[in-house]
């Protein structure tokens, strides 16, 4: 009789064993939030170093515990080297990461996008956008409502059109669905208009009576490449000639010195124009490079050739 009671015992353990598992499984996955990365051309898609696969990354389901993630897009080599692309994004729980990147030979006619939502108190909508460089004019719904960062609240949930535009770059222009509680953040990096033209319409929504799932899909529809971002025609002098690197690129900056932001990469060979100059503590040179008479940022004179 003891036997049988403490086999029945065992047997109960397993089974609660059992469910607690499941329950765990279930309750992670149900925290756990989705990624979508989409690139022209396609690329392998890195997370946190680690290989993750060739893009389309997503299209079903690609599950991330919530987090700050380092996503890097790498352009599968062919006959045209392009540039890769690296940066923050965030998972949030329930809620769809959507990455869309247009590589080009050069950083600075990169264009990508990072949009995801965030849950907020009210039943109101907000838009948060950051671009860069900075100081881009957001409109929503051809209304103008400041510079970039910028956060705008008390949006009405549904359907909108967001368009942001900056002297030198491409317009950028995304239809989305606002959802009630939820601000959706937009990170977009602008490509020089030199690049060629693209158009992106995220959708973000979800559904009060289902779980709250940002799903935004994006629309491409590219134009023809016209001018290169390095012309054959040399800027006007005095002109900053860029150097061979160990690293075969040079980090533009936001600003002086080596701390600074970085916001793209030139390569060796390209010519661009400056009007400033300035010498940090370690008495190397710093160029504010132009292009096209948008200014790119700053990069070190320790790999430049000054030609006057």
């Amino acid at each position: 009789m003891k036997q049988k009671i403490f086999f029945l015992i065992g047997i109960l353990v397993f089974v609660a064993l059992i469910i607690g598992v499941i329950k765990m499984v279930l309750g992670k996955s149900s925290k756990q939030g989705d990624l979508r990365v989409e690139s022209n051309p396609v690329a392998s898609v890195f997370l946190d170093n680690k290989h993750i696969g060739r893009t389309p990354i997503g299209e079903t389901s690609y599950k991330l515990d919530p987090g700050e993630y380092t996503l890097k897009i790498v352009p599968d080599s062919g006959s045209t080297q392009f540039a890769s692309w690296t940066g923050k994004i965030t998972i949030g729980p329930n809620l769809l990461t959507y990455v869309k990147a247009d590589m080009s030979e050069s950083e600075l006619s990169t264009a990508v996008d990072v949009l995801w939502l965030e849950k907020m108190s009210g039943k109101k909508s907000e838009v948060s956008v950051t671009t860069m460089p900075d100081s881009a004019t957001v409109m929503i719904d051809d209304e103008t409502k400041g510079m970039t960062p910028i956060i705008i609240p008390d949006i009405t949930p549904g359907n909108h059109v967001i368009t942001i535009t900056s002297q030198g770059f491409l317009t950028r222009t995304m239809k989305v669905q606002l959802t009630p509680g939820y601000r959706l953040i937009a990170a977009l990096k602008l490509a020089l208009t030199s690049a060629k033209s693209v158009t992106l319409t995220p959708e973000a929504s979800s559904s009060a009576s289902t779980v709250k799932t940002a799903t935004p899909s994006g629309t491409i529809k590219p134009t023809p490449k016209t001018t290169p971002l390095t012309s054959l025609q040399d800027p006007v002098k005095p002109y900053a000639l860029i150097k061979d690197t160990p690293t075969g690129y040079l980090n533009v900056r936001m600003g002086p010195v080596k701390t600074a932001t970085k916001t793209a990469e030139v390569k060796p060979g390209e010519k661009y124009s400056y009007d400033k100059t300035e010498t940090d503590t370690a008495s190397t040179v710093w160029y504010e490079i132009k292009k096209d008479g948008v200014v790119l940022g700053w990069i070190s004179g320790q790999y430049v050739e000054n030609v006057e």
